[in-house]
């Protein structure tokens, strides 16, 4: 049986696949632990990802979105939630989309 959290870490490596096509150097998290899935590197840029992969509207509850800016700020980088859905816009793998957004610091 195909489950949720399947869905979510595949879209993780889809996610990571896509960064690392352009030119990133891009470290997934061991087991999704933690408030970042991805840590992805380009150039002097470095981005914390948090990856959301949905049918429809994706669930970013407030205390992962505090940790992740916690752990970005720490570390030099970026908090980023990146979502994975059925096509909308953004980049396209077959019927689903790929979006970025850099949170304010």
């Amino acid at each position: 049986m195909y489950s949720w959290s399947k869905f979510g870490r595949e879209a993780e490596y889809i996610v990571a696949l896509y960064l690392k096509s352009i030119g990133w150097d891009v470290r997934l998290s061991p087991a999704s632990r933690g408030p970042a899935d991805i840590v992805a590197n380009c150039d002097s840029s470095k981005w914390f990802i948090q990856v959301k992969a949905s049918s429809g509207i994706p669930r970013l509850k407030g205390y992962a979105v505090k940790r992740l800016m916690e752990l970005a700020k720490s570390k030099g980088g970026l908090p980023v939630v990146s979502t994975f859905q059925p096509f909308c816009g953004g980049f396209s793998t077959g019927n689903y989309s790929i979006l970025f957004y850099v949170l304010d610091s």
